[in-house]
């Protein structure tokens, strides 16, 4: 299996190509609570159950992964290989990039 790397207008451009692909949120509860990228699913890499949980998503479905800039995301790719998932794209730069290219989130800040 390979990972596409993407930047994040060439994220873009997969969703709107490909509006299936599942968008995973790799960040904590509390970073994905104050911001998300429409429809991502939050998944938090860093979680005692981040293995249990994939184990349950479906392996050949098309994923975009993500955290905040890419330093928890990028290594978490070993463990999609690992656990046989066929199709993963890569946020390179992570959120952070999305929001500087000035791409839509959904904020539920307050200020």
């Amino acid at each position: 299996m390979t990972y596409e790397h993407l930047t994040a207008k060439q994220a873009d451009a997969l969703l709107n190509r490909e509006p299936a692909t599942i968008v995973l949120d790799l960040r904590t509860a509390d970073e994905f609570e104050m911001y998300y990228i429409a429809h991502a699913v939050n998944l938090d890499c860093q979680s005692e159950f981040f293995e249990r949980r994939l184990k349950r998503l479906d392996k050949s479905a098309k994923y975009l992964v993500h955290c905040q800039s890419g330093g928890r995301s990028l290594p978490a790719l070993d463990v999609f290989k690992r656990l046989g998932f066929t199709s993963i794209a890569h946020l390179d730069g992570g959120l952070r990039e999305w929001v500087d290219a000035d791409f839509p989130v959904i904020s539920n800040w307050s200020i």
